[in-house]
């Protein structure tokens, strides 16, 4: 048993009650301060807190803060000032909101495909329908892997996924293998017949800069886990606030420009990575409270979204003039993904709502998120609608 295993098991954190009600989770995980110790874990869960770990890498360490089902290191995730420089000036350019534009129509025809499927039915899961497969044909778009390929590749990173904030279990072993020696298989065959696609990109970098397997594979590692699982997550939110509030549905509607001050205030209530692993590399002092050296803790941006939502935090405010929120992390961290992500939510309720622009969830149908867990997602979201007239 790992030392981070022996920290987290039976921790504070699990015992939160989060599956239902997150408002009530956050408080709970509020209630000791801004950062306390409990079951051998560090909480930083204060606003003040959470900035200062994700703004000082060097005292707060990524690397070996993991226990997954990846095989390799995952890059840039695990690492540490300067290799992780090194990595993001690569990575960085190749994410940008240009390059992302550029993928825009090819994206949207397949969350429109996905839609299309049920639309004419009345009724679809928003989770099992829409929110598990579009983002996971979106990585593979970006990767220039086969799209047929995303259901066995979703099952895959759900199985890696199941337990991320515990020891690595042997599911999550034997899928970490399964899809590391698929990604090796297709890194393989790229090098032979390079594209325009962003592994593809990748490999072609010669010279200092020149990728190794094992770098090549951690990233891969790294958007499966933070990426997939993350999106959607963030779609079933989504849906979950639209479906229950009729007037917010209509105001988006309505003005379709309010989607991204939609999609900030989903992200920052409901932020499907709600916290972070950390090490500590030397003692510190964060809100006045002592935190060892080599400490285990958890940077808690779920409870930190909740105090800078103005007088209401825990609801949507479309009208709230600053959307700034920590659901995509800070720092030399932040997420590399992020204006991906941000597009494929705008596109993905655009296109729902041209389809389908009135809907409710199933009468009788309580949502609750997979607790514990690494990652925040509802487990179904059934709504049922009226169909199109033929």
């Amino acid at each position: 048993m790992t030392d981070i295993t022996q920290a987290v098991q039976s921790s504070y954190l699990d015992s939160a009650p989060m599956a239902l009600d997150r408002t009530e989770g956050w408080r709970y995980m509020r209630r000791p301060g801004p950062v306390y110790e409990a079951a051998g874990m560090w909480y930083l869960a204060s606003h003040e807190a959470v900035r200062f770990a994700l703004h000082n890498p060097e005292i707060f360490s990524s690397a070996r803060a993991f226990e997954i089902g990846s095989p390799v290191p995952l890059v840039p995730l695990m690492t540490d000032p300067p290799d992780h420089a090194r990595y993001r000036k690569l990575l960085d350019p190749l994410l940008s909101p240009k390059v992302v534009a550029a993928l825009e129509d090819g994206l949207r025809g397949q969350a429109a495909a996905l839609i299309d499927d049920f639309a004419g039915s009345g009724k679809c899961d928003v989770v099992k329908d829409l929110a598990e497969l579009f983002p996971t044909q979106t990585l593979l778009t970006l990767f220039g892997l086969p799209v047929e390929d995303r259901d066995q590749f979703r099952s895959w990173g759900e199985a890696v996924l199941s337990q991320a904030h515990d020891a690595a279990s042997e599911v999550q072993q034997e899928a970490g293998l399964a899809m590391f020696a698929y990604l090796q298989e297709n890194l393989e065959r790229k090098r032979s017949r390079l594209g325009n696609d962003m592994l593809s990109r990748i490999i072609a970098i010669t010279g200092e800069d020149r990728w190794s397997d094992t770098e090549l594979l951690g990233l891969c590692f790294t958007f499966v886990l933070a990426s997939i699982d993350t999106t959607s997550g963030a779609i079933g939110f989504l849906f979950y606030y639209l479906a229950r509030q009729p007037d917010l549905r209509r105001r988006v509607i309505d003005d379709p420009a309010l989607i991204v001050p939609l999609v900030e205030e989903v992200l920052r209530i409901e932020a499907p990575v709600a916290f972070m692993p950390r090490r500590t590399t030397q003692e510190v002092d964060v809100c006045g409270v002592r935190i060892p050296a080599d400490a285990y803790c958890m940077v808690m941006m779920g409870c930190a979204n909740r105090e800078i939502g103005g007088a209401f935090p825990n609801e949507i405010d479309l009208d709230r003039a600053d959307r700034a929120h920590l659901s995509f992390g800070g720092g030399i961290h932040r997420c590399l993904g992020s204006h991906l992500a941000r597009r494929n939510l705008r596109l993905v309720v655009e296109e729902f709502h041209r389809r389908v622009p009135d809907y409710r969830i199933k009468p009788g149908f309580t949502p609750r998120i997979a607790w514990p867990r690494a990652t925040f997602h509802l487990e179904s979201l059934p709504v049922e609608f009226e169909p199109p007239l033929p």
